[in-house]
């Protein structure tokens, strides 16, 4: 290394520190002046040729590391279009990312309301009931019959309001009118496996204009409170009219 080399590496590891030192045209022209001149040589002999290195020195290699040291905290870019990197915010810290949109997995251990919460009771029909007569007692030209229905399906079932009720002759054909409703309407009754609700049922026994004699039945057909399918058992007595109270929980 001759003295104007020695001279220029020093140069550029003086003053500041290294990635960040810029050697600038004077600083070269200075010291292509110091540089002491051999007889017979041109005074600016070494001018041209220092200035036309120092110049590749300093648009290649200074410039590669102030930028790559200015780049060590600069946002990164994205590979593609040198673009900031979406993965990180305008200041460089890493964005934060949105939650998962994927659904937690359902528990598979049973809800704490399922078997303490009774599902809705449904209506009674009448292919889960049974129909049953009871005591009869007369006053008065009357006579009164407690009727029963009793659930006989697995689960339990409601029923509210007034029966259908007619009283039939031994070839199945009604005798007189349907029976009347008496009263009001009761509230709805809850029939558990087995359980019964009743309604009352009155036969009017006393002649009057157009019954001369109570006209004879031999059954009694009766459609339980909602349905269009009847019930028929044997029931027995003369009536000139009828008529039948809402049902109730069995007594």
């Amino acid at each position: 290394m001759n003295d104007l080399e020695r001279r220029l590496s020093d140069l550029l590891h003086a003053g500041a520190p290294e990635p960040e030192r810029i050697i600038t045209a004077a600083e070269i022209e200075g010291l292509a002046h110091d540089v002491p001149k051999p007889k017979g040589t041109v005074t600016r002999r070494w001018g041209v040729p220092l200035l036309a290195a120092a110049a590749v020195l300093v648009a290649v290699a200074v410039p590669a590391i102030v930028v790559g040291h200015v780049n060590s905290s600069a946002t990164p870019t994205s590979p593609a279009s040198g673009a900031p990197n979406p993965a990180h915010t305008a200041t460089g810290a890493p964005a934060t990312s949105s939650p998962s949109s994927t659904p937690a997995p359902a528990s598979t251990s049973p809800s704490s309301t399922a078997s303490i919460t009774p599902g809705p009771v449904v209506t009674c029909t009448t292919g889960q009931l049974s129909l049953n007569s009871g005591v009869t007692s007369g006053a008065a030209g009357s006579l009164y019959t407690a009727f029963s229905f009793r659930n006989t399906a697995g689960t339990p079932c409601s029923m509210r309001g007034f029966p259908g009720v007619s009283l039939l002759n031994d070839a199945g054909a009604i005798v007189g009118q349907p029976a009347t409703r008496d009263g009001t309407t009761g509230p709805s009754v809850r029939l558990g496996v087995g359980q019964q609700a009743q309604f009352i049922f009155r036969v009017g026994t006393a002649t009057r204009t157009g019954c001369n004699l109570p006209r004879p039945s031999s059954q009694i057909e009766v459609y339980p409170p909602g349905q269009t399918v009847p019930m028929r058992i044997p029931f027995t007595t003369g009536s000139c009219a009828i008529s039948v109270q809402s049902v109730t929980a069995a007594k």
